[in-house]
């Protein structure tokens, strides 16, 4: 089962993302430890620490979910649940730093490409982060084009986004977002570990299966093949 992570962090490391590298091969490590996939549980626990009252979605929105859906969006609305809490509900981590554990932020609607071709912004691995995020005003003129007057709005997650949408995506069809279908990829998040200048950015990520969901911090100039950007589509609620 590891050898094909193993492979993975040879070319990790031949194209010089060498802390790329270093994670695949832990990764692969917990996975001979483990001697197999980690179950989620058939009855997950679900965590009491949020409790979030949700009217009903408009006619009106309902219907741009729809649209969304039929042109290859996976849509999730969000609860603002800590990774930490996720635990309980069967989400699995092989690393989650301690300064991500307990991060929340406002519930949403949001929407990302499910295709693994369309996932990260094309042309966006390879490049810095600062370069990354200048291909989002292109994919919102996209956006915009194709929803007009809907109220879209396209940016970069915020770390604690990804482990919840990529459960409930889980959960829903059985693929780990950023997984062995995805390349095992991270995507970077807006989430920084401090507001000190040159403070590291968060990274979220290379889900591999034994082993679960990939939380922590890069270094600003870190890039490599594997480090995209994915961007969110965030839906108003009407």
């Amino acid at each position: 089962m590891s050898r094909p992570v193993e492979r993975l962090a040879e070319l990790a490391d031949f194209n010089g993302m060498h802390e790329y590298a270093n994670d695949l091969r832990e990764a692969a490590r917990k996975n001979r430890e483990r001697g197999g996939l980690e179950k989620f549980p058939k009855n997950p626990t679900i965590s009491p620490q949020i409790e979030v009252a949700r009217t009903p979605l408009s006619k009106e929105t309902q219907r741009l979910v729809e649209h969304l859906g039929r042109d290859g969006y996976a849509i999730y609305e969000t609860s603002g649940k800590t990774p930490r809490s996720l635990r309980v509900e069967g989400m699995k981590y092989w690393y989650l730093n301690p300064a991500l554990e307990d991060l929340t932020v406002e519930p949403e609607i949001l929407a990302f490409k499910k295709d693994p071709s369309e996932l990260y912004l094309r042309g966006s691995d390879n490049i810095p982060f600062e370069d990354q995020v200048k291909l989002i005003p292109e994919e919102q003129h996209k956006v915009d084009k194709e929803y007009p007057d809907a109220g879209l709005v396209v940016r970069v997650g915020h770390f604690s986004e990804w482990p919840e949408l990529s459960l409930k995506h889980f959960k829903k069809t059985g693929v780990r977002i950023h997984g062995k279908d995805f390349g095992f990829n991270y995507t970077w998040t807006d989430t920084y570990e401090s507001e000190n200048r040159g403070a590291v950015r968060a990274v979220a990520g290379l889900w591999i299966e034994a082993g679960g969901f990939r939380g922590g911090f890069w270094g600003p100039g870190d890039v490599g093949p594997g480090l995209g950007l994915a961007p969110l589509v965030v839906i108003p609620r009407k």
